[in-house]
């Protein structure tokens, strides 16, 4: 934990993959921390949130910046953020991720750890159209 060449390796590929595919960055940082890194769940998710901060704020520059002048865009776009979709979901995911981070608080980590697991074989079977 104290060498910073896993974390920047970890880092550089988390931050690829996500800039490519705009797949959750959380679950990938969580499990490259708990996994590969070995840090407690409850560590790992709350340095996952902090890093969010940063890359989030590089992507959404990167859709702004590549988006100006883009024809076709919805109206009240900037770039490619549309301005009315991020109001609405900035309005409702503020104060429900204060609550999540409440509640995650309050789980152990094997249970949230299987929770984190449930969520993500759920998101992958829906994007693969099992249901």
């Amino acid at each position: 934990k104290d060498n910073p060449w896993p974390l920047a390796a970890c880092g550089f590929s988390i931050g690829v993959a996500t800039g490519l595919t705009g797949m959750g960055l959380g679950a990938l940082i969580i499990a490259a921390l708990v996994l590969t890194l070995g840090f407690p769940m409850h560590t790992a998710i709350g340095t996952s949130l902090a890093s969010m901060i940063f890359t989030s704020l590089g992507g959404i520059i990167g859709y702004i910046v590549n988006g100006i002048g883009v024809p076709g865009l919805p109206a009240y776009s900037i770039g490619y953020i549309n301005l009315p979709i991020w109001l609405c979901l900035a309005a409702t995911s503020v104060p429900m991720a204060q609550l999540g981070a409440r509640t995650a608080h309050a789980l152990p980590a094997k249970q949230l750890s299987y929770l984190l697991i449930c969520i993500m074989v759920y998101i992958g079977l829906k994007m693969l159209g099992v249901f």
